[in-house]
């Protein structure tokens, strides 16, 4: 499976320190975490946010390629929605609360890419 992962757009620490989701740093950690136990590298997979500057015509060009799109976050997916492109909803993996809990996260990332 394909996936493109879809957040909201950079936090300040990103921007400042030229990360990208790529990069498997804040966020991007905790998903990246998520993932390994379910044998899919992070490598393999395509990113973007729901409000950078052009993605939205990429994210729609790559769901023609196959991709699947993961929203991530109520913001990304209402974005998503908005732009009638097909998605799965996921929690963001900066959320806060119970859902922080690295095994509880990456139970939640299991369901939905079930």
């Amino acid at each position: 499976m394909k996936l493109l992962f879809v957040g909201e757009r950079k936090s300040p620490t990103a921007k400042a320190r030229g990360w990208s989701w790529e990069h498997g740093r804040l966020a991007a950690k905790q998903l990246f975490d998520a993932l390994k136990p379910l044998e899919i590298d992070p490598a393999d997979c395509r990113f973007a946010n729901a409000f950078g500057r052009g993605h939205m015509t990429v994210i729609k060009q790559l769901v023609t390629e196959g991709y699947t799109v993961i929203g991530m976050g109520k913001k990304a997916q209402a974005r998503l929605n908005a732009a009638g492109v097909p998605h799965r909803q996921m929690i963001h993996p900066a959320a806060r609360g119970s859902i922080r809990l690295k095994a509880r996260y990456a139970e939640h990332v299991k369901t939905v890419l079930g």
